[in-house]
């Protein structure tokens, strides 16, 4: 069997990205692999994002600028994912971990990063729900899984209904 060197993890800052980014960095300190944890943002999100800073600074709703800029974007995401594996992660300092934000469609950026990386491992997290639920999750994982050019670990949830 080949020695895992490097996992990655995407994550979406959800409690199910959480469990499985705990799992993956278990299995990095035991396997003494790198970990890559990716977020991947939307174009979308700049205008919601701009909105929520509108609030946030008290600016009036119709004063509020219609586009921001991109590279803020990523850079309040990447601010956010250290936030992100600071709180999920117990000694992140004992773990070699590499932070990515990509801005795109999901599916493609993590299909590229796998490639680019030689990813020998990608965790997923996913969700212990009803039947139809994970039947529509799996639909979605699955178009991902099937095109990986390495093996899928999926984490479920436990504790949940």
């Amino acid at each position: 069997m080949n020695r895992v060197r490097k996992i990655l993890v995407p994550v979406n800052f959800s409690d199910d990205s959480a469990n499985g980014l705990k799992y993956a960095a278990a299995l990095a300190e035991e396997t003494q692999a790198e970990l890559v944890v990716l977020h991947v943002t939307q174009k979308e999100e700049a205008q919601s994002f701009l909105n929520f800073l509108a609030m946030m600074e008290g600016w009036p709703m119709l004063n509020t600028p219609t586009a921001i800029p991109l590279d803020r974007l990523v850079r309040e995401k990447a601010l956010d994912l250290y936030r992100f594996i600071d709180n999920v992660v117990r000694n992140p300092g004992k773990l070699k971990i590499r932070r990515r934000v990509a801005l795109g469609p999901e599916e493609e950026k993590i299909l590229g990063i796998a490639r680019e990386e030689n990813i020998d491992l990608v965790v997923l997290g996913v969700r212990n729900e009803s039947f139809l639920t994970n039947l529509m999750a799996r639909a979605k994982f699955s178009k991902i899984i099937s095109r990986l050019p390495c093996p899928v670990l999926l984490k479920p949830a436990f504790g949940r209904p």
